[in-house]
């Protein structure tokens, strides 16, 4: 299987036997080894998910590695993470996604069914879209985040409330639903109106970024 490995915060090595590697387009830096890349469309994902990429705008364009050898990957300066995904379903916003393979399953979801009308809403309040990329099964997801990426547990008995353009991904049963509260950046000056926080319910782990997009 490919071994993902960091070679500081801001590059990711994917280590290939024979085997291949999906990552986000442009992101290659360097490769050692026997090595081709091309194009990938479906990058695990049947028709039907490809065409609801298409129609969505949870887009994002995909090169597969495949063959012997070591593949670098970074982003823009971007903090690089590597996220394991165990027997579960990753949900990530497309602009976060570095890199997966195939023993992982892509898909896309409707917001709403991640806590009912109010995960429409979350789509509304974070600019991000009403649909999010689904990686399920048991592999890992390397993502990109501005600044390190916080994981931050989530218990039946201790709710995370989060910013919605701090929010990366999130895995395990979660539920979310929006509330308002008026912030600091009212009272300086920097927002206007109410703000809006998703507020993660259930048993997981909800991932963030350091700062604000």
């Amino acid at each position: 299987m490919p071994v993902y490995q960091q070679i500081n915060e801001k590059m990711l090595e994917v280590k290939l036997g024979n085997e291949e590697v999906f990552a986000r387009k442009g992101a290659m830096v360097s490769y050692q080894g026997d090595v081709a890349f091309s194009r990938s469309f479906l990058a695990g994902q049947g028709v039907q998910s490809l065409a609801m990429r298409a129609v969505t705008n949870e887009g994002y364009a995909l090169m597969s590695a495949r063959g012997t050898g070591s593949v670098f990957y970074a982003q823009g300066g971007l903090f690089v993470s590597i996220v394991p995904v165990r027997g579960e379903t990753f949900y990530v916003e497309s602009e976060s996604l570095l890199a997966f393979d195939a023993r992982l399953t892509a898909g896309t979801m409707f917001l709403g069914n991640q806590g009912g009308v109010q995960g429409v809403v979350r789509g509304m309040a974070s600019g991000q879209g009403l649909f999010t990329t689904t990686l399920q099964g048991t592999g890992e997801v390397a993502i990109l985040s501005d600044g390190n990426a916080i994981g931050l547990p989530v218990t039946p008995d201790v709710p995370v409330f989060v910013d919605p353009q701090a929010y990366i991904g999130h895995t395990g049963q979660l539920s979310s639903t929006i509330v308002t509260d008026l912030n600091w950046k009212t009272f300086v000056g920097q927002a206007s109106g109410e703000s809006y926080q998703v507020k993660f319910t259930g048993q997981g782990t909800v991932y963030i970024q350091a700062s604000e997009r």
